[in-house]
């Protein structure tokens, strides 16, 4: 890792002020699992969660990288446990813990404010994607044999092994039967 540090007076060109109030949907923010030992007294609202550590105002990796650095090993050597994460020293070490994540922040009652992550949803479609683009690339490749083209030429339809491409429109239609 680069060893950049920033000043700490022109954190507000970075980060929004912890006790603004969220207008915008979505956040950059780092987050990390709510522990009451960490984080103070519990709201049975909070336990499950991901708190909101830091939000941004764009995405600046260098400055979130030291951010999370600086936020994930303070409590490393701590031998902290979680009421419902049996591995939370594990989960804790993980370098996907603290990362930045696109994030739904909903603000309690308790005065916590909570996460919803959103970015599982773009790993999705870029797998998603993916598979789809394999599978054109092989089906182009079906189209291109000379068997594949006089068929075409006869019939005015390609054979059925390579007869539809695969699109993005309802590539995602697999979720819902998923449920």
């Amino acid at each position: 890792m680069n060893n950049i540090y920033y000043d700490t007076d022109n954190e507000e060109e970075f980060e929004f002020d912890p006790e603004e109030i969220s207008v915008n949907q979505f956040y950059i923010a780092l987050c990390e699992l709510f522990n009451s030992k960490i984080h103070g007294y519990e709201s049975s609202q909070v336990l499950t969660h991901y708190l909101v550590i830091k939000r941004y105002k764009f995405l600046n990796i260098e400055y979130i990288k030291n951010d999370a650095y600086m936020n994930c090993y303070k409590y490393l050597n701590v031998n902290l446990q979680h009421e419902i994460f049996p591995n939370y020293r594990n989960i804790l070490i993980s370098k996907k813990f603290l990362k930045p994540q696109i994030v739904k922040c909903i603000d309690l009652d308790s005065g916590h404010r909570i996460a919803i992550i959103k970015t599982i949803w773009i790993k999705i479609i870029q797998r998603t994607w993916k598979n789809i683009f394999k599978k054109r690339k092989e089906i182009i490749q079906k189209r291109k044999n000379i068997s594949s083209l006089h068929n075409r030429e006869l019939t005015d339809h390609w054979p059925n092994t390579c007869y539809t491409l695969p699109s993005i429109k309802g590539m995602l239609n697999y979720l819902k039967t998923a449920r």
